[in-house]
C-alpha cells in the first residue's frame, strides 16, 4: 500500500501534467485532533451499548469511521495513561509510573518526545485544552512538551479544597484549582458549571485560528470525572440523571466541533480520535460511569479498568463503518496518526500503526501480547484471546470484597482483594469470573514467556525488575512557586 505522502505526491504529479493546480486543502496532510475522556465506561456510549442516555456525535466518529470493541489502555490511572497516549510508550518506559500529584516536583521527562512536539516539527500547529495532570510545575507543563497554546487544568478537577463531597480526604492540602493559559494563572476555583462549554469554544477557536494550516490538538476533558458538573443547556437532559448529563454534554462538545470543520470545509481533511484514559470510578456509583458486563472498574487491571471505548474518523481517507475486534492499545494511536500524515515514526513507540487496516485491507497481528500496569506493578496481559493475571492485591468495590458504591456524589468504601495466577478466555468469559489457569497450564506457561519479557525490557515493581528500557521519573531541583498561606511542596 502505498504511503499517504507517496499517495499525495503521485496525485500531484498527475494534476500537474494536467496542467490543474492543486488546492490548499489537497496540498496539506490531515489535521488530527484526539479527545480524551477521563473516567469514562467501556458503555457509557449508545454505541457500546449505553440505553440510558444518548450519545448520537460520539456514535458518528465511529458509524462514519471506525469503532474499536477491544481497545485498551496500559494502565488505569490518569497521568500514566496520558503519557501512554502521548508518547506512544509503556508508562514506565515514558517515566511516568503513577498519578502525579498537584504539589509534587515530577513531572513527565523533558527526554520523552511527544506527540506535539513530532508535529510541530513537522509544521503543524499544535494545541491543547483541557486536562494535563503530567506535572503541574511550570517546567512540566504543556508549553514545554511541544504545545504551541494551553487552556485548562493541571490536573484533575477534585484537588480542590472547595470540592463538595470530594472523594480525596486530603483535598485541604492543595491550593485553590488553577486554570491556567499557557504558563499563566488566569483564574482560580473557576465555575465547574461551565468547564466542558469553555473547553469546546478554545477548541473551536484553536481550530478556526490555524485553519489555514495543518494542526493538532489535544482536547483532555476534565468529565466525567468527579465532581461532576453541567452547563444550563444539559441540566436533566437526559432523563438519565447527572451522570447522563455529563456525558450528552461531551457529546454535543463534539457535535459542534464536527460541525465546525464542516463549516470550514475541513473534514476531509481532518482525523479524529476518541478514548478515555481509565475506566469508571466506580467508588462514586451513580456518579460513576458504566462498564458492562466487565469486572471492576478504575485503579485495576481487569476489563472495566482497561477496556475503553474508542473510535476513529477520518473521511475520505479509511472505510467508513468498520468495527475492529482486534487487541489494540492506546500507544497505537500515535503511530497510526502520523503514518496518516506522512510523518516518520520515531524508532522507539511501543505500539504499531493501524491504518493499514483501516485504509486497505491489510490485517492487524491479534496475537500480539499486551500488557497491564497499576503503580509500576505488572498485573495482567492479553494475547489474543486468552488474559493472564499475575497474583496481586487490588482495591474492588464488590460486596464480596466489602466494598461498597456510593451514591449522590458521596463515595463510597472499597474493599481489599486478592488475585492469584488467573487466566481467562475473554472470547467466551469478558467478565473474568472463570479461571482456567489449573485446566490450561499450557496456555499459563506461554503467556510467562512473555510476562518475563516484559518485565526485563519494561519492568515490574511487583518483582523488583527495574526494565533495561525503562525511562526513572524526572524530579527538578527547583522552588515551587506558592502563595502565601500555601502549603509547602511535596518535593521528591
Amino acid at each position: 500500500m502505498l504511503s499517504i505522502l507517496s499517495r499525495t505526491g503521485l496525485f500531484l504529479v498527475v494534476l500537474a501534467l494536467a496542467g490543474c493546480s492543486p488546492s490548499l486543502q489537497d496540498e496539506r496532510p490531515p489535521n488530527v485532533i484526539l479527545i480524551f475522556a477521563d473516567d469514562m465506561g467501556y458503555t457509557d456510549l449508545s454505541s457500546f451499548g449505553q440505553q440510558g442516555w444518548q450519545t448520537p456525535h460520539l456514535d458518528r466518529l465511529g458509524a462514519e469511521g471506525a469503532r474499536f470493541t477491544d481497545f485498551y489502555v496500559p494502565t488505569p490511572a490518569c497521568s500514566p495513561s496520558r503519557a501512554a497516549l502521548l508518547t506512544g510508550r509503556y508508562p514506565l518506559k515514558a517515566g511516568v509510573r503513577e498519578v502525579i500529584s498537584p504539589r509534587t516536583l515530577r513531572g513527565l521527562p523533558e527526554t520523552e518526545r511527544t506527540a506535539a512536539e513530532i508535529f510541530r516539527d513537522a509544521g503543524y500547529q499544535t494545541g491543547m485544552v483541557g486536562k494535563w495532570h503530567l506535572g503541574a510545575h511550570p517546567d512540566f507543563l504543556p508549553t514545554n512538551h511541544g504545545f504551541n497554546s494551553w487552556f485548562g487544568l493541571p490536573y484533575s478537577n477534585d484537588y480542590s479544597p472547595r470540592s463538595i463531597n470530594n472523594p480525596r480526604s486530603y483535598a485541604v492540602q492543595w491550593m485553590e484549582l488553577p486554570v491556567l493559559r499557557d504558563t499563566t494563572i488566569v483564574e482560580r476555583e473557576p465555575d465547574q458549571r461551565q468547564l466542558t462549554e469553555r473547553y469546546t469554544k478554545e477548541s473551536i477557536d484553536f481550530i478556526r485560528t490555524n485553519k489555514d494550516q495543518p494542526f493538532f490538538l489535544y482536547l483532555a476533558h476534565s468529565m466525567p470525572h468527579v465532581p461532576l458538573w453541567v452547563s444550563d443547556p444539559f441540566v436533566d437532559a437526559s432523563g438519565a440523571g447527572l451522570y447522563g448529563d455529563v456525558i450528552e454534554e461531551m457529546d454535543g462538545s463534539t457535535g459542534r466541533i464536527m460541525a465546525e470543520l464542516e463549516a470550514l470545509g475541513l473534514e476531509e481533511n481532518t482525523i479524529i480520535v476518541f478514548t478515555s484514559d481509565n475506566g469508571p470510578w466506580l467508588l462514586m456509583g451513580d456518579h460513576g460511569g458504566t462498564r458492562g458486563a466487565f469486572r471492576e472498574g478504575k485503579a485495576t487491571t481487569f476489563e472495566g479498568g482497561v477496556r475503553m471505548p474508542a473510535a476513529i474518523w477520518a473521511p475520505g481517507q479509511i472505510t467508513p463503518g468498520q468495527v475492529i475486534s482486534d487487541p489494540v492499545i492506546s500507544m497505537d494511536v500515535l503511530p497510526t496518526v502520523l503514518n496518516m500524515a506522512g510523518i516518520a515514526l520515531p524508532s522507539n513507540l511501543d505500539g504499531i500503526p493501524l491504518d493499514g487496516a483501516l485504509t486497505s485491507d491489510a490485517t492487524l497481528d491479534s496475537e500480539r501480547p499486551l500488557f497491564f500496569y497499576r503503580s509500576g506493578q505488572l498485573r495482567s496481559m492479553r494475547k489474543g484471546k486468552w488474559k493472564l493475571h499475575l497474583p496481586h492485591a487490588y482495591t474492588s468495590i464488590l460486596e464480596e470484597w466489602g466494598g461498597r458504591p456510593g451514591s449522590g456524589g458521596h463515595p463510597g468504601g472499597y474493599g481489599r482483594a486478592e488475585i492469584g495466577t488467573a487466566l481467562y478466555d475473554l472470547e467466551t468469559d469478558p467478565s473474568e469470573s472463570v479461571d482456567l489457569a489449573a485446566s490450561r497450564p499450557d496456555i499459563v506457561a506461554q503467556l510467562m514467556v512473555h510476562i518475563e519479557d516484559a518485565r526485563d525490557r519494561i519492568g515490574d515493581e511487583l518483582t523488583d525488575h527495574v526494565g533495561s528500557e525503562a525511562t526513572p521519573p524526572q524530579f527538578i531541583d527547583a522552588v515551587w512557586p506558592t502563595l502565601e498561606g500555601e502549603p509547602a511542596p511535596e518535593g521528591k
